[in-house]
């Protein structure tokens, strides 16, 4: 039975369809990535337990609170109030709101930001801008030590 995690940060407004196990954190490997600072790497893991779902803290520094206490596990009603570290979110399951087909799509083709990719990239560019400009040095050396042409003699 799939369930949805409504997710309020930063002004705006996700709504993640959970099919199974998700981790919640700010890593760009988690399943749900949180951008607060006040959320850990890896802060909780929401999963489905026998007919209903469970959130488990994953030793949090900022901890999972359910329903305004902080918990280390807690069993998710249907409209259960969340919150990793200052990023609230609501739990929804069964029929009680079902996600539509367009949602559904949507969610499945998010792409979770590339931290990981950006320090690499960042070297590649900064090894192509330095090349760049050690060949336009280099070219500009040589213009410069070119001996210029001798003018042609002028027909007498």
């Amino acid at each position: 039975m799939p369930a949805v995690l409504t997710v309020r940060e930063a002004g705006t407004e996700r709504r993640i369809v959970l099919d199974a196990r998700a981790v919640v954190g700010r890593d760009a490997d988690c399943d749900v990535v949180l951008a607060s600072r006040s959320v850990s790497r890896r802060h909780a893991v929401v999963e489905p337990a026998g007919a209903g779902w469970v959130v488990r803290d994953l030793g949090s520094a900022n901890g999972l609170f359910v329903e305004g206490k902080r918990l280390t596990q807690a069993t998710l009603a249907p409209g259960a109030s969340l919150r990793f570290g200052d990023v609230e979110a609501t739990f929804e399951s069964g029929g009680t709101q079902r996600a539509s087909s367009a949602e559904r799509l949507a969610q499945s083709l998010s792409l979770a930001p590339a931290r990981k990719a950006r320090p690499a990239a960042l070297a590649i560019v900064a090894t192509l801008a330095i090349g760049a400009l050690v060949g336009a040095t280099i070219w500009t050396r040589s213009c410069d030590r070119a001996p210029a042409a001798a003018p042609a003699a002028a027909p007498r």
